[in-house]
C-alpha cells in the first residue's frame, strides 16, 4: 500500500470534498476507513446488497451497471480515479440500484456510510461541497444520455472514443478498458454495429486500431462526427 494512502490528512489522492473536513473529522476517516485493491473484473458490489460504505476510487476505472427487464446488462456510468461511485444514491437509498465490477486492476476507499451522514449534518461546508458533487454527477449523466440518444451510430461511437481520451485518459492514443460489448452496453448499440463502426473509422484514417490500442488520428473529424452526429 502507498503509504501517503494511510492518512487522509496527507493523502495525495484527497479530494476536494475532504478538504472541508476538518484534521479531527478526517483522523476519524483514517482509523475508520478500508482501502481495498482489485483485480479486473472483481464485483465489488452487486445490485441490491445493503449500502453500508461511502465508496471513493482513488486508482483505476470501474463500472456501474444493471440489469434491464430484458435481463440484458446496461451500463450505467464509468468512473475515473478521485470519483465518488453511486454518489446519488448514498443517501437516498439503502440498497445499491445496481451493480459495480472493476474494469482495472483499481484501489477504492471505503468510509462507513454512517460517518459521513454525521459530518453531513454537523459540517454545513462538507454538505455543499456533498451537494454540488451529486449535482454534478446528475448533470453529467443527463448531459451524456441525452447526447447518446441523439446521436446515429457512427455519433455515438465518436463520442465514446472523445469521452475516453480526453475525460479519462487524457491522450489520444489508450487502450479500450472495455469489450465490444461492452460499448454496445454503455451506448445503446449492438456488439456486431460497433464493430462495424470501429472498422470503417479505422478504414477512413480517424483512428488506428489494433485489438485495444486506440490512437486518434484525426480528432477534428472525430469531434465533427460527435458533434453533428
Amino acid at each position: 500500500m502507498d503509504n501517503r494512502m494511510e492518512n487522509c490528512i496527507t493523502c495525495k489522492y484527497k479530494s476536494q470534498l475532504f478538504e472541508k473536513l476538518s484534521e479531527e473529522q478526517l483522523k476519524e476517516i483514517s482509523s475508520s476507513k478500508k482501502t481495498v485493491f482489485v483485480s479486473k473484473g472483481d464485483m465489488i458490489c452487486r445490485e441490491g446488497e445493503s449500502i453500508t460504505s461511502f465508496v471513493y476510487l482513488v486508482q483505476g476505472l470501474i463500472k456501474l451497471h444493471k440489469m434491464d427487464r430484458f435481463g440484458r446488462d446496461q451500463i450505467v456510468s464509468i468512473a475515473k480515479p478521485l470519483d465518488f461511485v453511486g454518489l446519488l444514491t448514498l443517501f437516498s437509498d439503502k440498497t445499491y440500484k445496481y451493480s459495480i465490477t472493476a474494469l482495472q486492476d483499481s484501489t477504492l476507499c471505503f468510509v462507513d456510510i454512517e460517518l459521513m451522514k454525521k459530518f453531513v449534518t454537523i459540517n454545513g461546508a462538507f454538505a455543499l461541497e456533498v451537494m454540488k458533487n451529486i449535482s454534478a454527477v446528475s448533470d453529467d449523466i443527463i448531459k451524456k444520455t441525452y447526447a447518446i440518444n441523439s446521436k446515429n451510430l457512427r455519433g455515438r461511437i465518436a463520442l465514446v472514443l472523445s469521452d475516453f481520451a480526453d475525460s479519462i485518459f487524457g491522450s489520444y492514443s489508450f487502450d479500450l478498458p472495455i469489450s465490444r460489448k461492452e460499448i454496445g452496453e454503455l451506448i445503446d448499440m449492438t456488439p456486431e454495429n460497433v464493430i462495424r463502426i470501429l472498422s470503417e473509422f479505422r478504414r477512413d484514417g480517424l483512428i488506428n486500431l489494433k485489438g485495444k490500442s486506440v490512437e486518434i488520428l484525426n480528432k477534428s473529424m472525430l469531434l465533427k462526427i460527435r458533434d453533428l452526429g
